[in-house]
């Protein structure tokens, strides 16, 4: 008998990563329509810089690029792509600073097993913050059969002499 309550401790105490790991998958928002997959985005980014990005790693396919784009005081337009691990790092290094992205508009485009959304953001001091910054985001997205996960982000601020066109405005 009590070899066998050994045998069970040694099982639970084994079992334990993965179905802490399942919880944690549980946990994030699902991705099966292209809907969830903007909210599931906004919400992985979304919060305290020093978050937990589990469910940032569950909507980005692992070799994902996420690339700012941006003009300098010289004209220059300068771009800068990031793994996951890279983008987490920078905003991590803000320490516990909050942000709020919103999705207002993304219309989209789909092809068998790929989608590209076009998608106008907001950036807000809490979620239902004032718009600080706004931008255009260009997400890449395929479609595994059962969800949608991103390969790629290209995204470019607002400025006072690029502002976001009207058409893309909700």
């Amino acid at each position: 008998m009590r070899g066998k309550l050994i045998l069970l401790a040694v099982c639970a105490f084994l079992s334990a990563p993965f179905v802490h790991a399942q919880a944690a998958t549980a946990a994030c928002p699902s991705t099966k329509t292209l809907d969830d997959l903007v909210k599931a985005l906004d919400d992985a980014v979304s919060g305290p810089a020093d978050k937990d990005r589990t469910c940032l790693r569950q909507v980005l396919l692992p070799e994902a690029r996420l690339i700012p784009v941006s003009k300098g005081k010289d004209g220059a337009v300068t771009q800068h792509v990031l793994s996951v691990d890279d983008w987490i790092a920078r905003v991590k290094a803000r320490g516990h600073a909050e942000f709020y992205e919103v999705q207002v508009k993304y219309p989209s485009d789909v092809y068998g097993h790929i989608a590209h959304l076009w998608s106008t953001y907001e950036v807000r001091p809490t979620p239902d913050g004032k718009p600080e910054v706004r931008g255009i985001n260009s997400i890449q997205a395929v479609f595994n059969g059962n969800e949608w996960k991103v390969i790629e982000v290209l995204w470019q601020a607002e400025t006072s002499d690029e502002p976001v066109p009207s058409k893309y405005l909700p």
